[in-house]
C-alpha cells in the first residue's frame, strides 16, 4: 500500500473528523477487547507481515479462517484499537521514520483513509484511552528521552507532554487502577520494576515486580488475565528453564491485581515441537469472551497460531493456521 498518493492533511481538520465520527460512543475501552474486529466482545487473532503490508484476521463470520487485506508495508508498524469508539478495532500504520499515521475506521466501513503526521524517528505509538471517554487516544513515547505526547480525544486533541522512563524503560500503558483512564507506565529492564503512575491517585508512582525466575528473553505482556477490569503486570520468557531446565519451553510471568498483586504460577509451555529454543511472539487478549485474558502466542517461521483459553483453565490450546510465513501479532 503506497500512502504517499494521499493527499495530506492538516492536524485540526483530521481532528474534527476523528471528532465528529466519535461524538457519541458507547463502548468502554478494554486491554483484553482492543483488537475486536467484530464488535462481540472477543479478540479476534490478528497478524501482520510487515515485508509484505499484509494484515490477516481470523473472525467467526468466516468460521475462524483468515481473511486477509493490506495496510502498511515496509517501515510501518500495525497498530489495531478502537479511535471511533463504536466498540469495533480500526485499521491503523505507523510509519517510525515519518511519524505518519495512516488509518481507515470502521465507522466508515473501513472506505475512507485518513492520515496526519505524530511522532517519527525514535517514538513508538502506545494505545490507551488517557482521558476516560471510551476512545483510543493518539500517544507516543520516545525511550531516549523518556518523553510522551498525547492528543487527548476528549480536548480535541490538544497536546500534553511529559517526561516519565527513558533509556531502559519500555513503554507497558494501561488501567492498572480500574478507573477507566489508562496510566502510561513503563517497565525498567535493569531491574525489572513497573513503574506506574496512578491516574486514580494523582498519576503518583506504584511499583510493582515480576519475579521471572531467571527466564529470558524478556517481554512485557501486559493484560487483564484474572478479569477484575485492571491491569496485571507480566512477563513473557521466550525460554524458560526455570520449567526442569527446559530451554525450548516459554513462559508468562504474572501478578492478579485482585489478590493484591501476588505472583501467580507461571504458565509453561512447549515452545517448538521440535524442541528447538522458541521464537514464539506473545498475544494475550480475551479470545472467548470471559473477560480474562487468555495466553496467544504466533509463530514468524511457521503458519501456526495457538491460544489457551480461561474458559478451560487453559488446559488445552486450540490452533489455527494463518497460511503464510512472516506474520506477527498486531500491536494493540
Amino acid at each position: 500500500m503506497v500512502f504517499s498518493v494521499w493527499k495530506q492533511w492538516q492536524h485540526l481538520v483530521i481532528s474534527m473528523a476523528l471528532a465528529a465520527l466519535s461524538a457519541t460512543p458507547v463502548f468502554g475501552i478494554n486491554i483484553n477487547h482492543n483488537g475486536d474486529f467484530e464488535g462481540n466482545g472477543c479478540m479476534n487473532p490478528t497478524v501482520y507481515n510487515e515485508s509484505t503490508g499484509e494484515w490477516r484476521v481470523l473472525t467467526d463470520r468466516n468460521n475462524y479462517n483468515p481473511e486477509w487485506f493490506l495496510w502498511g508495508g515496509p517501515g510501518w508498524t500495525a497498530i489495531q484499537s478502537d479511535y471511533d469508539g463504536d466498540g469495533c478495532a480500526d485499521v491503523v500504520a505507523y510509519n517510525r521514520a515519518s511519524g505518519e499515521w495512516a488509518a481507515v475506521l470502521s465507522s466508515n466501513g473501513y472506505q475512507i483513509p485518513i492520515s496526519l503526521t505524530f511522532g517519527g524517528t525514535g517514538w513508538t505509538v502506545v494505545t490507551g484511552d488517557y482521558d476516560n471517554d471510551n476512545l483510543t487516544d493518539l500517544a507516543i513515547y520516545c525511550e531516549a528521552t523518556g518523553e510522551w505526547r498525547i492528543r487527548s480525544s476528549k480536548s480535541n486533541y490538544q497536546q500534553t507532554s511529559f517526561v516519565f522512563g527513558g533509556p531502559g524503560c519500555v513503554a507497558v500503558s494501561g488501567d492498572y487502577d480500574g478507573d477507566r483512564k489508562s496510566d502510561p507506565g513503563v517497565w525498567r529492564s535493569s531491574d525489572g520494576q513497573w513503574l506506574i503512575p496512578l491516574s486514580s491517585q494523582g498519576y503518583k508512582t506504584a511499583s510493582f515486580y515480576v519475579d521471572t525466575m531467571g527466564d529470558g528473553p524478556l517481554v512485557p505482556s501486559p493484560a487483564d488475565y484474572d478479569g477484575d477490569l485492571k491491569t496485571d503486570p507480566a512477563m513473557f520468557a521466550y525460554s524458560a528453564p526455570s520449567h526442569l531446565n527446559k530451554y525450548y519451553v516459554f513462559a508468562w510471568h504474572y501478578l492478579h491485581s485482585s489478590e493484591g498483586y501476588r505472583q501467580m504460577e507461571p504458565f509453561y509451555q512447549l515452545g517448538r515441537e521440535d524442541c528447538r529454543a522458541s521464537n514464539a511472539d506473545p498475544a494475550p487478549g480475551d479470545y472467548d469472551g470471559d473477560a480474562h485474558a487468555d495466553f496467544g502466542v504466533s509463530w514468524p517461521d511457521t503458519t501456526l497460531w495457538r491460544m489457551w483459553c480461561s474458559h478451560n483453565s487453559y488446559e488445552s490450546h486450540d490452533d489455527a493456521d494463518w497460511e503464510g510465513l512472516g506474520f506477527r501479532p498486531v500491536r494493540r
